[in-house]
């Protein structure tokens, strides 16, 4: 086992596990009454401490390379191992990190917050950072659960009866999804005879008395089983035609609720796929490749229209993230370059989305609804939050100098270089256009009846803790834009080198504690 700055090697392991912890202690503490103040202290330690142990890991893997730790001291194929390289020690940072920033806002946007909304808000957290460490298949099914379980509380805790059917509709289409890629893995398993994610890599790779499964030819069974997987993911993507449950879930929970989600947790599904299609598959087989467009320019397209048909200000948000969703699948269906702009497009949904939800929460907690008709005006008493709409509405659009620009413009530019490729890239690359002004025309709507209807009473004073996160929010979308070629773009570059150019370092790792006959990498 490499153990990397001493105990860090644990700390992938220890994450996930500690924030679970967290989660039932707070249980305890509602059942034996230890009062709000001082469960929302304890929370915020594991919140704390979950970005701390990330930031770690980050550096430990940028220093010394991927991280390794086995569970219990079993090694695989019998053991749950914990493998992360740059790629899933990046998404992790941006996870907690996001954690840490809305966890202050929960007293303040959604004071009836509870030890059992604090229990779930880790459970989140502990099933994200699961799904980015795992090594094991079956391990990231188990923490995809955690995260889903997580999910339906949240969004179920908003309160309302739409919150509630939409947790229902999400753990009935997402109870399906997860059977799917349960299916997977064990089929997967008897054909390989291992869930260990490396070691099916080796198999992939030629090393086939790596594996002890029942598949004569387990490379195939590999490219053919995959595709459970993926259709198990994609309700989590929240890709067309299993986007349904997402608009009315995520317009329906808290602001805080629906930030984290928007922001992380459909960057955590398309992880899991990216780390199956090139750390077990070696890239994007056809099937994969064409479902990836297909399904990116049908969620592009609902989710656009979507947006510009919502009554809604909540609604309209919603749709622009099943758009901005089919985005990153078109980007991820073009190959190793479109990993790159994946990973940009979902740091920048970490930041703009979480900006839109958090000014949609106040005109809602103000006015009771955000529907438009009935909050004509409602911004124009606050500077900070039409900074909020007019700043995360042109960065959804894809207007420069904002960081969505960015990301926005590596799709269009890859799609353009793959134009030889098929009749499915100019689909695409038109379709992201026509993304592009179905957001603008969406927001346009949504800017004209919040901003510059004219004026009404009956908003609320915006608290200073808000504005201060509105500010840095605003700020972040431009500033993340303006540096990103001097300071981000190495950092992302470099992130998502580690999953495609550097999948030979992560099978050696697996292979220096497997025995495999056919020789070693």
């Amino acid at each position: 086992m490499v153990n990397l700055m001493g105990s860090v090697s644990i700390l992938p392991a220890l994450t996930p596990y500690l924030l679970v912890f967290g989660a039932f202690t707070l249980v305890f503490f509602k059942v034996f009454k230890a009062g709000k103040v001082f469960s929302r202290i304890y929370a915020f330690a594991y919140v704390f401490a979950s970005l701390i142990f990330s930031l770690l890991t980050y550096l430990s893997v940028k220093d010394s390379g991927i991280l390794y730790y086995e569970l219990g001291g079993f090694p695989p194929p019998i053991g749950i191992t914990y493998v992360v390289d740059e790629f899933s020690a990046f998404l992790a940072v941006i996870a907690t990190g996001l954690g840490l920033l809305l966890y202050p806002l929960i007293p303040v946007l959604q004071p009836q917050s509870d030890e059992y909304y604090l229990a779930l808000y880790l459970g989140l957290l502990a099933g994200f950072t699961g799904v980015l460490y795992t090594g094991d298949l079956f391990n990231m099914f188990v923490m995809m659960e955690v995260m889903l379980v997580s999910t339906y509380g949240l969004v179920a805790l908003g309160g309302s009866k739409q919150s509630y059917r939409s947790a229902f509709d999400y753990a009935m289409v997402a109870g399906v999804g997860g059977l799917l890629f349960f299916m997977g893995a064990v089929l997967i398993y008897f054909a390989t005879g291992t869930l260990n994610i490396g070691h099916m890599g080796l198999i992939e790779q030629g090393f086939a008395a790596c594996g002890r499964g029942l598949s004569q030819n387990p490379v195939e069974a590999l490219q053919t089983l995959s595709l459970l997987l993926f259709w198990g993911l994609v309700v989590d993507e929240a890709l067309v035609p299993l986007h349904f449950w997402l608009p009315p879930a995520y317009s329906s929970t808290g602001p805080v609720t629906a930030s984290l989600l928007a922001g992380v947790s459909e960057g955590v599904a398309y992880y899991a796929l990216t780390r199956i299609v090139y750390t077990v598959l070696n890239g994007l087989n056809p099937v994969l490749e064409y479902s990836l467009r297909i399904l990116g320019i049908a969620s592009i397209i609902v989710g656009g229209l979507g947006a510009l048909y919502s009554r809604s200000f909540s609604k309209t948000i919603s749709y622009t993230v099943v758009m901005d969703s089919g985005y990153v699948a078109i980007a991820l269906s073009l190959g190793p370059p479109g990993v790159e702009v994946a990973l940009a497009y979902i740091l920048a949904h970490a930041v703009v989305k979480p900006l839109l939800f958090l000014t949609a929460g106040w005109v809602r907690s103000s006015y009771g609804t955000d529907v438009f008709e009935n909050v004509e005006g409602s911004l124009r008493s606050s500077r900070i939050l039409q900074a909020g709409l007019i700043v995360g509405a042109a960065a959804v659009t894809g207007l420069p100098p904002t960081i969505f620009f960015i990301a926005k413009l590596g799709v269009y530019v890859n799609l353009f270089n793959s134009l030889n490729a098929d009749v499915t890239v100019p689909l695409a690359l038109f379709t992201s256009l026509a993304g592009s002004l179905l957001a603008l025309t969406a927001f346009i709507k949504a800017v004209s009846a919040m901003i510059l209807a004219p004026p009404r009473e009956g908003l609320k004073l915006v608290p200073k803790a808000l504005k201060t996160y509105l500010l840095l929010l605003t700020a972040l979308t431009i500033v993340l834009g303006v540096v990103y070629a001097f300071s981000i773009e190495p950092l992302i570059s470099s992130a998502s080198n580690s999953i495609t150019a550097g999948r030979i370092d992560y099978l050696s790792e697996i292979s220096g504690i497997l025995y495999c006959e056919s020789g070693s990498l």
